[in-house]
């Protein structure tokens, strides 16, 4: 492979945050899997449900008092903290139930969704780890809005409604980029189309949280921010020259072969949510960086131009300095060895097992930490595409292996980066593993490890912090 970036690229394309709370990091994505999110969400909240959940048929009262559970007292502080991060206005959800209205004229579908699973989505095994703004209803939680369906999804009196929880305030941005001027992707069915923008601070900072507003949402699969380092500015701004048009093709990752020491700042994908890295550790940016910014376009007809922005918090200093390690095998990208999944088989394996110095070591040679000494990993994500089934990271030791992440049920369409409720110590005789499990039972042809939906990966990402 002939550069470090390469690695850094093709997993994060993939790997962002999906939907989380504004408090936590991806592909991280990040952000991280482009995968169309709303597919899923129409999916799982189209059924209809009769019966005990069918808020149609309830005789209990919709308004004023009531004994049993109501919206105000009992139900609204759980959609809004586990549901209305995707369904509100104008976000990626199929509807909105951000009130009392909007949640009982959809309590019917809600039902359906809660019952079967679907909803909220949630990838992460809790017999793996325990994650901090965990999407999943809890046992109690389930109960209490599925009773508050059966009882006629009563409203109850807004006074009821328990004060604000202790939410962290709104994240200060300090500073915010974009697209210089509209821009109308024109190739099909993909455009991969990458910006240049000016990083403004003049003096070292850390970047510790980040966010992206898409400027037209139903255009816009994917966006990557990649930091490009001063010393490499000069060949990423003649890609932009040598392109008539605004920004310059980069399909695969922020340049071609010019870019071995860009890393990834931040991601979106559709559903996504933006926000704090973990609590005292930050992505260092240098003064006279630029920031290559990734669009994954997906043109349609009658489209709207884009103009999409990012904005990061910056600090002078923080006490762990980060970085965002992508894990894969080298060989897989350069088929030696292949990664191959042949047609018709139902349960292909391929995994890869590599201690984290060597990776900071290879993808960072400059960093301050991480050869030969201790790291602390804080978050971590698997990505695979369509025919993925599950996927982990462990650290291996001496005894039972730690568990990173474990998705037990791979959905494309639902994929990210989790922070750890605690970090993780990994030492520099441990090593982390990578698995993933492919089903192609159904396919007529062997797929092979590449960029395009209908090919595969096997990726992890770990987040990880000096000691």
């Amino acid at each position: 492979m002939s550069n470090r970036a390469r690695n850094v690229t093709l997993l994060l394309a993939a790997l962002a945050p999906a939907c989380g709370d504004s408090g936590g990091n991806d592909d991280a994505a990040a952000s991280s899997g482009s995968g169309d999110v709303a597919s899923t969400s129409a999916a799982a909240d189209t059924g209809a449900s009769t019966g005990p959940g069918d808020a149609s048929t309830g005789d209990a009262p919709t308004t004023g008092e009531a004994a049993g559970v109501t919206y105000w007292r009992d139900v609204k502080s759980i959609l809004d903290s586990k549901c209305a991060t995707c369904h509100r206005p104008g976000d990626i959800a199929p509807f909105a139930i951000t009130t009392y209205d909007e949640a009982h004229t959809m309590a019917p579908v809600m039902a359906a969704s809660i019952e079967d699973g679907t909803m909220p989505p949630w990838s992460p095994s809790a017999a793996c780890n325990t994650y901090r703004h965990d999407r999943s209803l809890a046992p109690d939680e389930r109960a209490t809005v599925l009773e508050w369906i059966a009882a006629g999804a009563p409203e109850g009196d807004p006074a009821d409604e328990p004060p604000p929880g202790m939410d962290p305030p709104p994240i200060a941005y300090d500073v915010q980029l974009g697209i210089a001027e509209p821009f109308t992707p024109t190739t099909y069915p993909d455009d991969y189309r990458c910006f240049l923008l000016d990083w403004p601070n003049k003096e070292p900072s850390y970047a510790t949280a980040f966010n992206v507003t898409p400027g037209e949402r139903s255009i816009v699969h994917h966006v990557i921010a990649f930091v490009i380092p001063p010393g490499e500015v000069a060949a990423f701004d003649a890609l932009d020259d040598a392109d008539p048009g605004p920004g310059y093709p980069c399909y695969g990752g922020p340049g071609g072969e010019a870019s071995p020491e860009a890393q990834w700042l931040g991601a979106w994908v559709p559903g996504g949510a933006g926000g704090a890295l973990p609590e005292g550790t930050g992505i260092r940016v240098e003064p006279g960086s630029k920031i290559a910014l990734q669009m994954h376009y997906h043109p349609l007809k009658g489209a709207k131009p884009d103009q999409s922005t990012i904005m990061v918090r910056t600090a002078p200093s923080v006490e762990r300095p980060a970085y965002l390690l992508p894990l894969a095998h080298p060989g897989w990208m350069v088929d030696s060895p292949e990664m191959t999944i042949p047609a018709g088989e139902a349960d292909v394996v391929h995994s890869f097992e590599i201690d984290l110095g060597t990776a900071i070591g290879f993808l960072f040679p400059g960093s301050p930490f991480g050869v030969g000494e201790p790291v602390l990993a804080h978050a971590a994500g698997v990505h695979m595409h369509t025919l993925g089934q599950r996927a982990s990271l462990n650290v291996r030791r001496g005894g039972e292996p730690e568990c990173l992440i474990d998705v037990p049920d791979w959905d494309f369409n639902w994929q990210g980066t989790y922070e750890l409720s605690g970090p993780v110590r990994v030492d520099p005789s441990d090593t982390v593993r990578l698995e993933c499990h492919f089903d192609n039972s159904k396919g007529t042809d062997k797929v092979k490890w590449g960029e395009g939906t209908g090919d595969e990966m096997c990726l992890g990402m770990v987040y990880v912090s000096a000691l």
